[in-house]
């Protein structure tokens, strides 16, 4: 499936929302599909190189087991190495300063299921994820910024 993109505006600074973003464990605070999220391991410098993560998405419980990877300062990109529902899942958090309490946050998402799903369906479903995962993330990141 083609890589789905959403682009917000964020009222709060870059680093604050890749902040947010990094901080995974915290993810069940704002991302009510997410019931749980744990670091399996770290790079040299601290930074979680893999995650566990359980979640719950349109009634379906599953558990993935993610690569996080951080290409630039101002991105962080995730990849499933295994797990419930999906043969490929990819995301990328990317976000551009535009002053010092505005941002734009776009995320990336290309998703391949493991079941026999007409590809609009998917597309939809990966649409709908997006829209939710980044208005949650920007409700967050403003909330922590006022």
């Amino acid at each position: 499936m083609p890589t789905v993109s959403k682009t917000v505006e964020v009222a709060a600074p870059a680093d604050r929302i890749m902040a947010i973003v990094a901080d995974f464990e915290s993810y069940p605070l704002w991302n009510q599909e997410i019931k749980g999220c744990w670091v399996l391991a770290r790079y040299n410098d601290g930074r979680p190189s893999q995650l566990r993560l359980d979640v719950v998405v349109q009634g379906q419980s599953g558990t993935f087991i993610t690569a996080v990877y951080y290409p630039a300062p101002n991105q962080i990109f995730t990849m499933l190495q295994q797990g419930d529902h999906f043969e490929k899942q990819e995301q990328t958090f990317s976000v551009v300063a535009m002053g010092p309490n505005s941002s734009l946050l776009t995320v990336d998402l290309d998703v391949e299921t493991k079941m026999p799903v007409p590809k609009s369906m998917v597309k939809k479903l990966a649409g709908d994820t997006l829209d939710y995962l980044a208005d949650n993330l920007k409700t967050r990141a403003e909330q922590l910024a006022s």
